[in-house]
């Protein structure tokens, strides 16, 4: 297991390793959307005394902090992608390169002036005006989404009043942004060849999903190989570690093999 602290709420964290469960998990979810994200999270993550955490009430920097963490923790910490360069005539493959640790550090929460710890858990209070905030939480995504006027629902349902001024919500957004920064960034590249730079969106939520469930496909041959080998059931396969039970697989192939 691996410890660390969430960087808005500052709760101590503890994760485990996925294991069958996780993967049938990620393997049937119908989108890597933050709804599985609040899930996986629930199944890996508790707090340092044990105890679940409410994750939705989070904010979605905590969330999308911690799926980072476990794609360190599953993956590793450099995580390497390409796009195509879109240079009319070019089209090499131009290589993006990040360490977590390091991305993480950068987007770092600070406290603006004037900005309190109001007393419901999770708020904040600006002096002047006087105006209440929370930043975003996984219930609030959940809530907004495919909504077409998500940006007013997100205003009433994390700022109070949630009809003050125009000037008033821009210092609110800028205070949330630095309170909880937000994990959704841009990459920057530059081509080997034309020398072309291009910038990419970066979705951690979206990102890691689509990793971990690409890596938990193999669930179902190594079900099947264990299953016809061992004869053990599938309750008992699914309760294997997941390094364990890729390990009795790759046994079965290289016996198959060597056969």
């Amino acid at each position: 297991m691996i410890g660390f602290r969430l960087p808005v709420s500052e709760l101590r964290v503890t994760l485990r390793q996925p294991g069958g469960a996780e993967d049938m998990l990620l393997a049937e979810a119908s989108d890597c959307d933050v709804g599985l994200a609040l899930a996986l999270a629930s199944a890996l993550a508790r707090s340092a005394q044990g105890e679940a955490i409410a994750w939705e009430a989070l904010p979605l920097t905590d969330l999308d902090a911690t799926l980072l963490r476990i794609r360190q923790m599953v993956i590793g910490d450099l995580v390497r992608t390409d796009i195509q360069c879109p240079a009319e005539g070019c089209g090499e493959r131009i290589d993006i390169a990040f360490r977590v640790t390091d991305y993480l550090a950068h987007h770092q929460p600070r406290k603006p002036r004037g900005i309190e710890r109001d007393r419901e858990p999770g708020w904040f209070r600006m002096t002047n005006p006087d105006v209440s905030f929370r930043p975003p939480s996984g219930a609030d995504q959940l809530a907004i989404a495919d909504e077409p006027e998500g940006a007013r629902l997100l205003a009433e349902r994390c700022i109070r009043p949630a009809d003050a001024p125009a000037r008033v919500r821009r210092r609110v957004e800028a205070a949330m942004e630095a309170l909880a920064p937000s994990l959704y960034g841009k990459l920057d590249g530059t081509c080997p060849v034309c020398a072309a730079t291009v910038r990419i969106p970066f979705d951690p939520q979206r990102y890691v999903l689509l990793e971990l469930r690409a890596q938990a496909t193999s669930l179902y041959e190594e079900v099947h190989l264990l299953a016809g080998h061992y004869k053990w059931s599938e309750q008992d396969i699914l309760a294997l570690p997941r390094l364990r039970r890729t390990r009795y697989a790759e046994l079965i192939h290289a016996e198959r093999s060597a056969g």
